[in-house]
C-alpha cells in the first residue's frame, strides 16, 4: 500500500461491492447501538468521575456540591439551557472534527448535515481506503476524551460537570463510529469505504486485480 493515495474519486478497477451498511434504517442494528451508546455514556461518566477524584481531590472533598452553572443557586432553566448548550457544542465538535478529517485526507471538502435526532459529516465522492478511514472514524472520540481529561486538571470548578458531560456524551455519539471501526478492523487492509453519511458502502479488490 506505500505510496498509494489515501483516497480516490472513482473506484479503482479490480474493486467491487463487497456490503452496503444503513446505520439508520436497520431498526435491531439500531437499537443495539443505542443500548450500546447507554452503556458507553453511563462507563465513560463512571470512569470520568473516578479521573475527576483522582485530579481534582480538593473538589471531591466538597462533595462534588458543583452544578452545570457557575452559580449553583442558578435557576433549573440555566442548567437546562447550558445542558442543551453542551449537547449542541459536542455534536459540532464532533462532526468538525469527522470532516477535518476527511479534508485533509482526501482534500476535498466534507457534507455536513443535520437531520432530526442526528448529524453527520461524510464524503460521498471519495472512496477511502481501510486505514485512513478509520482514522477518520475514531478520530472525535479519541481527540476530544483526550483533550477532556486534560482540561479535567485546569477548569474552573464549576465547569467540571459540563465537560464530563461533553465527553461522555460524545463517547455515547459515537458509538456508530465503534461499530464501523471493529467491522473494518477485521477486513483486508486494500479493502475501500464510500461514506454518505447515512449510508456507508465497502468495496473489495478481486484476486488478481490491482489498483488503477
Amino acid at each position: 500500500m506505500m505510496g498509494q493515495p489515501h483516497a480516490y474519486q472513482t473506484l479503482p478497477e479490480g474493486y467491487q461491492l463487497e456490503q452496503r451498511l444503513d446505520l439508520i434504517k436497520d431498526r435491531k442494528l439500531l437499537l443495539s447501538l443505542s443500548l450500546a451508546s447507554l452503556v458507553l455514556f453511563a462507563g465513560c461518566g463512571l470512569g470520568l468521575v473516578w479521573m475527576m477524584f483522582v485530579l481534582r481531590p480538593e473538589f471531591a472533598a466538597r462533595g462534588m456540591s458543583v452544578s452545570l452553572a457557575a452559580d449553583s443557586t442558578g435557576p433549573i432553566s440555566l442548567r437546562f439551557f447550558v445542558l442543551l448548550g453542551v449537547i449542541f457544542v459536542m455534536v459540532v465538535l464532533h462532526e468538525a472534527i469527522h470532516g477535518l478529517f476527511f479534508r485533509l485526507l482526501t482534500g476535498g471538502k466534507a457534507k455536513f448535515a443535520f437531520k432530526g435526532a442526528y448529524a453527520y459529516a461524510a464524503a460521498p465522492d471519495w472512496y477511502l481506503h481501510k486505514g485512513p478511514y478509520l482514522v477518520v472514524s475514531l478520530a472525535p472520540l479519541v481527540l476530544i476524551t483526550v483533550l477532556g481529561v486534560i482540561l479535567l486538571v485546569f477548569v474552573p470548578d464549576s465547569w467540571l460537570v459540563p465537560l464530563m458531560l461533553l465527553v461522555a456524551m460524545n463517547a455515547s455519539g459515537a458509538v456508530g463510529d465503534l461499530y464501523v471501526f471493529f467491522l473494518l478492523v477485521r477486513k483486508p487492509e486494500d479493502v475501500l469505504v464510500r461514506d454518505f453519511g447515512e449510508q456507508m458502502e465497502i468495496y473489495t479488490r478481486q484476486n488478481g486485480k490491482s489498483d488503477a
